[in-house]
């Protein structure tokens, strides 16, 4: 997705930007009249939108106004976090001896996984994604029919560079912020094929981690206490869920250790 910076902040115009955009599908059911399904998302078209940011990274539009003139281009590299996949009916791929552990009588974990190597070390979101499906089929396979509403993904955002250069000590700092967004791999879908096929991935929570200056957080906005509610909403889901996300507590503990630097500077 691309948009306009105007009258955006930065931080609004990242999650504008990092939220890829999915192409409905639906299945017709047989018989004389074929009547379509409920659109829904496969997980297959989920990853391939995170193909060409994983190859190639993505440029998010940064104005650093006060720091230095006019704007530049902040490039990430996204790589899988973790992910959860609870399905409606029990599933085993194929050769496993396991069960798959069930929540409640309609969700069923089929599968999980928990990023703790360093970011250097990660290999970009969608070839982790083939590695895993390699003996997980239905990460490529199942659709959000199949699965239940606990089931999501984070991804971990990380700066590499940027153009132009930036030279700037505090410009530099500023730029340095990673990112952890969550999303739900079951978005909402309408009952009927929709005119425009294609629903955004906007993620339900956010947690950064090296944040500091005005860069990110507008002046007279209200990004703090949309940063701070993302942040809250993460947790929260994790909480409920019971799942100790290696890359959540590892942000956590470097926020505390965070000095901010005076507004404006």
């Amino acid at each position: 997705m691309r948009m306009s910076l105007r009258g955006k902040s930065n931080f609004e115009s990242f999650l504008a930007h990092i939220s890829p955009t999915v192409r409905f599908q639906t299945k017709s059911r047989g018989g004389e009249e074929e009547e379509e399904t409920k659109p829904y998302v496969g997980l297959r078209n989920i990853w391939s939108a995170y193909e060409e940011w994983s190859c190639y990274a993505l440029g998010v539009p940064v104005k650093l106004d006060h720091l230095m003139s006019g704007a530049v281009t902040q490039y990430y590299v996204p790589t899988l976090s973790a992910i959860q996949i609870f399905t409606n009916e029990p599933i085993v791929d194929g050769g496993s001896d396991s069960s798959p552990r069930s929540v409640g009588t309609d969700s069923h974990l089929y599968f999980e996984f928990n990023e703790t190597m360093g970011f250097d070390e990660r290999a970009p979101l969608i070839v982790k994604v083939d590695e895993l499906a390699e003996e997980h089929h239905g990460l490529k396979t199942l659709t959000s029919t199949d699965l239940s509403q606990e089931s999501w993904f984070s991804v971990a955002w990380s700066p590499i560079y940027q153009i132009p250069k930036v030279r700037n000590v505090k410009a530099l700092s500023a730029l340095s912020v990673s990112f952890l967004t969550y999303h739900s791999l079951t978005p909402t879908c309408p009952e009927t094929f929709p005119r425009k096929k294609n629903v955004v991935l906007s993620p339900f929570g956010v947690v950064t981690s090296k944040l500091s200056g005005n860069v990110w957080i507008k002046p007279g906005s209200s990004d703090e206490q949309n940063i701070n509610t993302n942040e809250e909403s993460a947790a929260s889901w994790l909480g409920n869920l019971m799942f100790e996300h290696s890359d959540f507590d590892m942000f956590m503990a470097e926020k505390a250790s965070d000095v901010p630097l005076p507004s404006g500077k």
